[in-house]
């Protein structure tokens, strides 16, 4: 149990809300830095896309239905040709971009090819259906408006090389705003850690940060603290069940008291409370323990050397519970990005 003499009065000064000078909001800023690629996705994958399906019948080219092309300040002009393969086939495409004046501007051919079978090995089997039947083509053209395709199937065979009849069926999608949507999420992922590691530099940096844990009921601290910024106080305590239980055990209670008390280097009571926490129950496979905790935010305008002490009760439950330890951490000189409770420390009279 806790020793020494304890004051027989609470002091508890009123609580208020932390003023500009503690809190730090310009990081909350960069928040929304790793939107703007997501937004960048966002836009580019809502914009409507212009859809045909070419049907080849290998006597004459086919040309589709005029579409818009046009280099705007989102993504790039991209044209892209599938074609609808039968297993077991390939295929040899010439095509053409035909601009709004009629001219070709760009030639090039395609091959592509599907193969659908079955595999063994080492008494395994399976299945598999592979193809390369699809271009991408990204482009700036030098002249917006509405252009053309002209396809022509100069091959059509089967797996031996035999001609096939035709018709062959091509899809072509063309879409104005094309981005590259690994990257954007690659940018977005590592913007988020960037902004991650300045929030943990901006409001995890402090003037000094103590950290005691002791096996025993009590720990106390004596330091300076003080000045520009709060003062973080946190006190966590463990219980676990003790290696000989009694023979009459209790159920442990649902709350438990800590004490709190913070004195001056003259002895002055600058805080003494007495906090019902609750009591939390924690289960790891066959272990069993418990939690109490509590924190807050202190105010001390000038440095001061002060004496912080937090006690919990030890044994509870007729000696069915006991504490394992009790941790007191303290940082001086913390901001927060959100108003929060304060308590001022003010020395009496």
């Amino acid at each position: 149990m806790a020793s020494g003499q304890e004051p027989a009065d609470q002091v508890s000064p009123p609580q208020e809300i932390s003023g500009a000078a503690d809190l730090v909001r310009w990081p909350l800023l960069t928040l929304l830095l790793p939107l703007v690629p997501l937004l960048v996705l966002l836009a580019a994958v809502s914009l409507p896309r212009q859809r045909q399906l070419l049907v080849l019948d290998g006597q004459r080219p086919a040309v589709s239905r005029p579409f818009r092309l046009r280099d705007g300040w989102l993504g790039s002009p991209e044209i892209r040709l599938r074609a609808e393969l039968p297993p077991n086939t390939a295929m040899a495409l010439a095509v053409d971009l035909i601009d709004p004046a009629g001219q070709t501007v760009l030639q090039f051919d395609q091959e592509g090819w599907r193969e659908q079978g079955i595999w063994q090995e080492d008494g395994e089997s399976g299945s598999y259906d592979e193809s390369d039947a699809e271009l991408r083509l990204q482009l700036r053209p030098r002249q917006g408006g509405d252009h053309s395709l002209q396809v022509a199937l100069d091959a059509f065979s089967d797996a031996a090389g035999r001609p096939l009849p035709p018709p062959l069926r091509v899809s072509l999608v063309v879409d104005n705003h094309s981005v590259d949507r690994g990257l954007l999420l690659i940018t977005a992922a590592v913007t988020a850690l960037l902004v991650r590691l300045l929030w943990v530099g901006v409001y995890g940096d402090c003037r000094q940060r103590r950290r005691l844990r002791v096996d025993d009921d009590v720990a106390a601290l004596r330091l300076e603290l003080g000045g520009p910024g709060l003062v973080r106080l946190q006190v966590l305590g463990r219980y676990e069940e003790p290696d000989v239980p009694p023979r009459r055990p209790a159920p442990p209670p649902r709350r438990v008291q800590l004490e709190l008390a913070i004195a001056d280097a003259w002895g002055a009571v600058l805080l003494h409370e007495r906090l019902e926490l609750p009591l939390r129950r924690c289960s790891d496979d066959d272990d069993h323990w418990w939690l109490v905790s509590s924190s807050r935010y202190l105010r001390l305008s000038q440095p001061t050397s002060v004496r912080l002490r937090a006690s919990l009760p030890d044994p509870l439950a007729a000696g069915a519970v006991e504490l394992e330890w009790i941790q007191l951490l303290v940082e001086d000189g913390v901001v927060t990005a959100w108003p929060v409770a304060v308590t001022p420390l003010r020395k009496p009279g």
